[in-house]
């Protein structure tokens, strides 16, 4: 709004003139462009990080493969000592936990080759319950809660595994006085335009949520990134969000996080439902292998 004083030639205020613009629309296209650019610069610089780590994982794997298969040929000409075996089976565990990091990173940089097929995810998640539990100890509480009836996602079933134990973990992780985390499942119908990026069609949706500490915004933006952890020296690699983040979204899925300061954080994964076409895609070969029992 601008407003200009009217004055008569002797200076005498006459009154004044209100020119008035709506600069609503050029504001909302403005803030659309600024979170465009947003957008492709996050996603440029994660595809940048994506390509550096999974080429330093591939070229370690090597490594590390060569490592452990001396490791194993070392070992079947050792005498008999136990304090050699000793040296020799903790520098095997050490290559073996490289080799685990290095699956991680893969998986972040999609590529590591996973094999998709109909899950049932509860009975996976139910088949679990007894791990999770061992895993996290007396420090959470978990519940569960699912409907009568969900239909099959198309996952590979070990990452998924791996991915919600990680999501338990870091969820108990951040509630070091106790508290209870919550594993839910629900059936989603998406279409063109949503928020998270998803192709449209049906969904099943994975949550884990906790009572812990929660993130702040800063924290949330760069949760998925690859290293980045608020966990002290030792305690994390900074690897687990973005391997789930990576693996989820090789599968067709997405992950989203949302948290507050305070207020627990809430891990969703996106898993596309299991069709017909689905199956399809697969390939005979592989569905005559599996039908078969042979591999």
């Amino acid at each position: 709004m601008v407003i200009d004083a009217i004055r008569h030639e002797d200076g005498e205020l006459l009154g004044f003139a209100k020119i008035t613009r709506d600069i609503t629309e050029r504001k909302k296209a403005q803030e659309s462009l600024d979170q465009a650019r947003e957008a492709l610069f996050h996603s440029q610089k994660m595809d940048a990080v994506g390509k550096l780590t999974g080429g330093v994982a591939h070229d370690f794997n090597n490594l590390l493969m060569a490592i452990l298969g001396s490791l194993e040929l070392l070992r079947k000409r050792l005498p008999d000592d136990p304090q050699l075996l000793r040296l020799l089976d903790n520098a095997v565990l050490g290559a073996r936990r490289g080799a685990s990091l290095t699956q991680r990173m893969l998986a972040f940089a999609w590529w590591q080759q996973l094999d998709p097929k109909p899950v049932d995810l509860i009975g996976l998640i139910q088949g679990m319950r007894e791990l999770l539990e061992r895993s996290l100890g007396s420090r959470a509480i978990i519940e569960t809660k699912f409907p009568l009836s969900l239909d099959h996602v198309m996952i590979d079933e070990s990452q998924i595994e791996l991915a919600l134990l990680n999501l338990c973990v870091n969820a108990s992780d951040a509630m070091p006085g106790g508290g209870t985390i919550v594993i839910s499942t629900r059936m989603e119908q998406v279409g063109e335009s949503n928020g998270a990026g998803l192709a449209p069609g049906h969904y099943v949706c994975l949550s884990v949520a906790d009572s812990g500490e929660g993130m702040d915004e800063e924290t949330l933006a760069r949760a998925t990134e690859p290293f980045f952890t608020t966990k002290g020296v030792g305690k994390g690699t900074g690897l687990g969000l973005s391997m789930v983040h990576g693996m989820t979204e090789q599968m067709g899925g997405r992950l989203t996080l949302r948290s507050r300061k305070g207020a627990g954080t809430t891990a969703e994964l996106w898993l596309p439902v299991a069709t017909a076409s689905s199956e399809v895609a697969r390939g005979p070969d592989v569905l005559a292998e599996e039908a078969t029992g042979s591999g």
